[in-house]
């Protein structure tokens, strides 16, 4: 879907010219000629990148800006700033401001749609991850941000020519920041660590390119750091390099000799959305777990066993092995619910979980799959095999009661399992596995309970008890 981008400026000659370019790079271009009307449209049509002129007929651009963030809470909308040849101080109040980028006009075309590319795709990272994120909450399987104060990042600072002196600007920057810049060399950026900067500052402003787009490269490719933030800092003369850094992967670009306030203001950005990538990454893999463990026993739940023997019955047709599926419910549960109280049923529960789960192979599966009902998976296992570990389940269930707190009782449990094989090359889908194992159980049920029962072909032979307990 082409990105929609709204060009505000009171010169019609610049919108016109901007306005076209855009629309050779296939965005959806709307226009306008003031700030108050920008705004207007910013709050109905919802683009997804501004570009204003710093001289907008109505407003001044750091107040376009502050009113803009302040439609825009979650910077969800990149404002650019275009116009002029802005001192350093004005620049800098720009970007405190808001703005994402103040670029001189007139604009260099390069520069210009390369940072469109990388703040659309920053966005659309960003909302990616938001929404997912948002989706964890609305389940409860994530936690919401928090306030916290955070601890300072490490910073590498890698300096690609050794032609300048950036010590002063380097000191300058730790007074700024309360960040640990660290001075390193590329190698030195790129050998993995225990604990790995947060951020990377690529500093080639010498005469000559000495490879930092390269670097920056091998950054963004890195097992270990591919994730941190990334800054490219390039001379004015070579604005192609500037923009092929921000293709190549950097979050963000300054031009010209490395700025200490620029960055003080750049990099925290920068920080603050790697850390929020992280939490909301780690909020994913967490919700993940979430979804797919009983939180009462712990075990793996219905959700990832079923997938498993899915994946279990491909294995088996690839490798000509067999594997054993076993479906175990526990006998007369809820007499122990009515009798004792759900909560003694709880411990029950864990305690049949733990039992079961001392008996089992490493490669083995245990997933709670119901209220009292279990699944086992064996794979590589015979029909011998299979019986004999699933007699080892019955009998650890059976072997003593479960102690309760708050009662002298100790409630008696036992567990009937019925057992399915998958066979070699067998045309069986899950369905029907677990069908086969779930009338093994009803056999076992029927048969007295606290027993186990093998599924036959019933041309061949009805289900018939492996083992019994009293």
């Amino acid at each position: 879907m082409t990105a929609k981008v709204l060009i505000a400026d009171g010169f019609a000659t610049h919108r016109i010219s901007l306005a076209a370019m855009l629309d050779r790079a296939f965005y959806d271009v709307i226009v306008t000629d003031t700030g108050a009307d920008a705004l207007r449209r910013m709050r109905a049509e919802r683009p997804d990148l501004v570009i204003a002129s710093t001289a907008l007929p109505d407003i001044d651009p750091a107040r376009f800006c502050e009113r803009a963030r302040a439609l825009n809470a979650n910077a969800e909308m990149p404002v650019i700033l275009l116009g002029g040849a802005p001192s350093s101080a004005e620049r800098l109040a720009l970007l405190a401001a808001g703005a994402d980028d103040v670029l001189p006009a007139p604009v260099d075309r390069r520069l210009l749609l390369a940072g469109l590319r990388n703040r659309l795709r920053a966005r659309a990272a960003d909302a990616d991850l938001s929404l997912r994120d948002d989706s964890g909450l609305t389940f409860g399987l994530a936690e919401a941000a928090s306030a916290a104060i955070q601890p300072p990042a490490r910073v590498a600072l890698i300096e690609m020519s050794a032609e300048g002196d950036i010590s002063v600007a380097l000191e300058r920057l730790k007074s700024l920041v309360p960040d640990r810049i660290e001075l390193l060399t590329a190698s030195e950026a790129l050998r993995a660590s225990a604990t790995p900067p947060e951020a990377f500052i690529i500093v080639e402003n010498g005469p000559q390119p000495r490879g930092g787009l390269t670097l920056l490269t091998q950054l963004r490719a890195s097992l270990s750091v591919h994730k941190a933030a990334l800054l490219y800092i390039g001379r004015a003369a070579r604005l192609k390099q500037v923009a092929a850094a921000l293709d190549l992967g950097a979050d963000d670009v300054l031009v010209g000799a490395l700025d200490p306030e620029e960055l003080s203001l750049r990099l925290p950005r920068q920080i603050t959305r790697k850390r929020n990538h992280d939490r909301q990454r780690a909020n994913l893999r967490n919700g993940a777990k979430a979804a797919l463990i009983d939180p009462l026993t712990g075990l793996l739940n219905r959700r990832y066993a079923l997938p498993h023997v899915a994946r279990l019955l491909e294995r088996a047709k690839d490798r000509h092995r067999g594997f054993a599926v076993l479906l175990a419910d526990l006998d007369r549960f809820k007499e122990v619910n009515d009798r004792f109280g759900h909560a003694a049923g709880d411990v029950v529960l864990r305690d049949v979980a733990r039992r079961m789960g001392s008996v089992l192979r490493p490669g083995d599966l245990l997933a709670r799959i119901g209220g009292e009902e279990f699944l086992v998976t064996l794979p590589d296992t015979s029909a011998g095999a299979a019986h004999a570990i699933a007699q080892r389940l019955r009998a650890s269930v059976a072997s003593g009661g479960v102690c309760v707190t708050g009662t002298r009782e100790h409630p008696q449990v036992t567990l009937s399992i019925g057992v399915a094989l998958s066979g070699i090359g067998a045309a069986l889908g899950v369905d029907a596995l677990l069908d086969r194992a779930d009338r093994a159980l009803y056999a076992a049920k029927d048969a007295g309970r606290d027993r186990v029962m093998a599924w036959h072909d019933p041309q061949d032979a009805p289900c018939r008890t492996v083992g019994a307990g009293r």
